[in-house]
């Protein structure tokens, strides 16, 4: 049997330490060592001339830098002062509006962002003022899925072990009242991240399966906006639950799902605090041409004549993506008046900038009926910002990998405890079939976070980092997230052959301290 090829997906786990793996999969060829230096994500191909190419990803092949973008708090990067990717370089690299028919917002948000920085990245934009639908991403896909845990006919050769059987979430009592609860739940703009990372989606609606397009949002056309009063949550809008539905071929490969800081933080007593270089890595990463999903309290506090939100209550309602920015946007735009008339002051931010939204609501209203609307950066409801890297499309290599890992239900939020050493976590697999590997992912949980990395073979019972040592190296990742590392060379694995991925993490913080990463398995408690 021809070698498949693995990569390894891990969750880093406080309860079940783990570290995964990619290799790839099927009857093919006899592998070749991946090029290095066209697998990275090539941010300043496409950049503006005002903005600096300094803070390109690094892929040299010693794998001792950052294999995340440089972020903006790099001093020689110039962002420009207004960025819209609906016209960016003369391209558009954002989707038409869609409409929502459930409260599944947080799908659309990913989606939406998913697809922008897709487009971009393969330099697939259409003129501006021309809509661009080179990419269609499943919100139905990632709202079914998210919340159907794994079943026995889940199981597939190098992609979903026997083991996660029953993992996941359990709507089966609420289903009998309504089919459609999953979509009806709400989510959070990290789940697309989560899912991605998983090597599940992002899967295009065009996919067919058995004659059908089962993941198409809905049997309407949701892009036609002149129909709103007729779209129904009626129906049945289940997927099946089984390998061939649930691994679909994926429209990309996820490189790192970046998890940005909040422009808006609150202290233990609720006070809150406006993080201007959240602003700026926000910012920064529109761009480099990577939309962002974010979730915010939007349609309370708006100025409706200029479609602009500006809120100062500690409240969320709805994920939306950034497709723009304007350092420029008059801050007295935001203004509301009262009952008597007057302009009520409390409602003017304290400085001029927005962001550039895109909504799920259809061409309902927003900037010229676009269904788009500004928002302040001083906003007080900012949650959670996301953005995706992928690899381009004619750097990846094998279009579907096998991966090794566990709890392929990746938890929504990471957490941290303080600790002044490092921290040791790992994962220990057993080839499902001759393999070679090639890639690994892992969570970090805290920005700018150092990572070394071992792969062993052969590892002793109960001492993952022993046995014969592969392969090491070290990164440094300046966002938080999921990130995705090639190995210097691919290594063979016979089928039942033990080996292990091992890592080794600490991030700094205020006054030396190191920073003990973990991921907490929130959903543990709903199996």
């Amino acid at each position: 049997m021809k070698p498949q090829f693995k990569q390894i997906v891990s969750a880093l786990l406080i309860s079940a330490v783990a570290a995964a793996a990619l290799t790839a999969c099927g009857e093919g060829s006899v592998p070749v060592v991946p090029d290095k230096s066209s697998s990275g994500i090539e941010i300043t191909s496409k950049l503006t001339p005002d903005i600096s190419t300094d803070n390109s990803a690094d892929t040299s092949t010693d794998n001792s830098t950052d294999t995340s973008t440089d972020i903006s708090t790099d001093e020689d990067e110039k962002i420009p002062e207004a960025v819209d990717l609906r016209n960016y370089g003369g391209k558009n690299y954002v989707t038409p509006v869609k409409r929502q028919a459930f409260g599944d917002c947080w799908s659309f948000g990913n989606a939406a962002a998913a697809e922008s920085s897709y487009l971009y990245i393969n330099d697939l934009g259409t003129p501006a003022g021309q809509d661009n639908i080179n990419a269609n991403f499943s919100e139905r896909y990632l709202g079914w899925y998210v919340y159907h845990n794994i079943t026995a006919d889940d199981v597939k050769l190098g992609k979903v072990r026997a083991s996660q059987v029953g993992e996941g979430y359990d709507l089966s009592n609420l289903e009998k009242m309504n089919p459609n609860v999953s979509f009806i739940l709400g989510g959070a703009s990290l789940s697309g991240s989560n899912v991605f990372a998983s090597g599940f989606g992002p899967v295009d609606e065009s996919t067919e399966l058995n004659g059908e397009n089962p993941y198409a949002y809905s049997n309407n056309n949701f892009l036609d906006t002149e129909d709103y009063e007729n779209y129904s949550q009626s129906g049945d809008w289940s997927i099946p639950l089984n390998a061939e539905y649930r691994n679909p071929p994926v429209a990309a490969q996820l490189r790192n799902g970046n998890i940005l800081p909040s422009p808006a933080s609150y202290d233990d007593e609720g006070n809150y605090t406006y993080d201007e270089n959240a602003v700026t890595a926000i910012k920064s990463e529109i761009a480099h041409g990577r939309a962002v999903a974010l979730t915010a309290l939007v349609y309370g506090d708006i100025n409706r004549e200029n479609w602009a939100v500006y809120t100062t209550v500690r409240q969320h309602n709805h994920v939306i993506t950034v497709i723009g920015y304007d350092d420029n946007y008059p801050k007295e735009n935001f203004a509301r008046t009262d009952s008597d008339g007057d302009t009520d002051p409390a409602s003017i931010p304290p400085t001029d900038g927005a962001f550039i939204i895109k909504d799920s609501y259809g061409e309902m209203g927003g900037i010229d009926g676009l269904g788009t609307f500004y928002i302040s950066y001083h906003d007080h409801t900012f949650l959670d910002p996301v953005s995706f890297e992928f690899d381009k499309a004619d750097s990846v290599k094998y279009p579907d990998p096998c991966f090794d890992q566990y709890d392929l239900l990746f938890p929504g939020w990471l957490a941290h405890a303080d600790y002044a050493s490092e921290t040791k976590m790992a994962n220990v697999f057993d080839a499902e079939a001759d393999e070679n590997l090639y890639q690994i992912i892992y969570r970090t949980a805290l920005p700018n976070t150092s990572v070394h990395y071992e792969i062993y073979k052969s590892p002793s019972d109960g001492a993952p980092d022993t046995g014969t040592l592969l392969e090491e190296g070290d990164n440094t990742h300046a966002y938080k997230g999921s990130h995705k590392i090639d190995l210097k060379s691919e290594y063979n694995l016979k089928k039942g052959e033990k080996y292990s991925v091992v890592v080794t993490m600490t991030a700094p913080l205020d006054g030396g301290a190191a920073a003990y990463n973990a991921v907490i398995p929130y959903a543990s408690s709903m199996f």
